[in-house]
């Protein structure tokens, strides 16, 4: 698959079909319901218990952030593979990074808001 950016920069990607269990990764089933979300307030709420760092107690929505940033990192390159990928999404959300961000992003968003 090729790609031609604006300025004329090609970049050419290959696609790549394997199949990966999240078992491996220590991330269980779950079922459609256990990923389903509420009001506005209640879903910000729980983003924000996601991210909050310390001890890692596992649950649907939880893993399927850290399924997906590991999936992510693996895709852009940061890691080997999607369990080392895995492994680092899970890392940076007990080591409370995800909240640091998420306070950065609201300093700049209430500035913007404040223009």
């Amino acid at each position: 698959i090729k790609n031609t950016a604006p300025p004329g920069e090609t970049k050419t990607y290959t696609t790549k079909t394997y199949q990966f269990d999240p078992l491996t990764v220590n991330i269980q089933r779950c079922k459609v319901e256990d990923l389903k979300g509420g009001d506005p307030a209640q879903n910000a709420q729980e983003f924000e218990n996601v991210l909050q760092g310390g001890e890692y107690t596992t649950n649907a929505k939880k893993d399927s952030i850290v399924l997906n940033a590991g999936v992510g990192c693996y895709v852009y390159g940061m890691v080997d593979t999607i369990e080392e990928g895995c492994a680092l999404a899970r890392k940076t959300l007990v080591e409370g990074k995800g909240a640091e961000v998420l306070k950065k992003w609201r300093v700049v968003s209430n500035e913007i808001g404040q223009r």
